[in-house]
């Protein structure tokens, strides 16, 4: 089975919105929405990895780095190992996607559904010290 380890992003704006990408219905969870992110190289961390896929996916950069946590999910076709981060990002004027996107509030995040791989991460931002961080923005 291929396993991969992938590295996603909760980039929060100022508004203190998540973004969020909507997956091309010729895609493996087609249509459903995910955060930003990808594959980890062999020749990269997977913070490194994730502001590469952040760059690469939105033309966003972010700032405020920090590991979230990590999960996995079983697909009958592959094993997804996700490491979490969240960040930053202070100018979106710069937003660029070939993904239809958006931005969210943590408590509308129900309004756009996602792969259940990225629903097991959810617990994850609504965590007491995503409060301490979205408020030390």
């Amino acid at each position: 089975m291929d396993i991969r380890v992938i590295a996603l992003v909760a980039a929060f704006n100022r508004e203190r919105e998540l973004l969020l990408l909507k997956r091309p219905d010729d895609t493996h969870c087609g249509g459903l929405w995910s955060f930003p992110g990808g594959k980890v190289e062999e020749s990269e961390t997977a913070l490194s990895a994730a502001a590469r896929e952040l760059k690469e996916e939105t033309g966003l950069s972010g700032t405020h780095w920090r590991h979230l946590g990590k999960g996995s999910h079983t697909y009958p076709d592959r094993v997804l190992k996700f490491l979490f981060f969240t960040c930053y990002c202070r100018d979106i004027s710069e937003l660029s996607s070939e993904s239809t996107c958006a931005w969210s509030k943590l408590d509308e995040l129900e309004k756009f559904p996602m792969p259940k791989a990225n629903t097991e991460l959810l617990p994850m931002l609504s965590v007491p010290e995503m409060d301490k961080y979205l408020s030390s923005l």
